[in-house]
């Protein structure tokens, strides 16, 4: 599976107002950042679907993909627009 890709299109339908920039973005740190979201969010989806998840895994997961979210509209924030395309 890419997971990069998985992290770039959630990311895409999650921060609509930065769609353009997370689709343009494409150097090796953000690649990283969106291939580790998408393993923590596809992670965080499937505790979601269980019956009884564990409460603490479940948070921690939810964290992760919130500071996920954070450190990219961030490094997004502070690239020039040469470096996204």
């Amino acid at each position: 599976m890419d997971f990069e890709k998985v992290g770039r299109a959630r990311m895409m339908m999650r921060l609509p107002a930065h769609r353009k920039k997370i689709s343009d973005a494409n150097f090796e740190a953000i690649n990283e950042l969106m291939e580790a979201y998408g393993v923590a969010v596809l992670s965080r989806d499937e505790l979601r679907e269980q019956r009884t998840p564990d409460p603490e895994t479940l948070e921690e997961y939810e964290a992760l993909c919130q500071q996920l979210e954070d450190d990219i509209v961030r490094m997004l924030a502070s690239v020039s627009p040469r470096t996204v395309r």
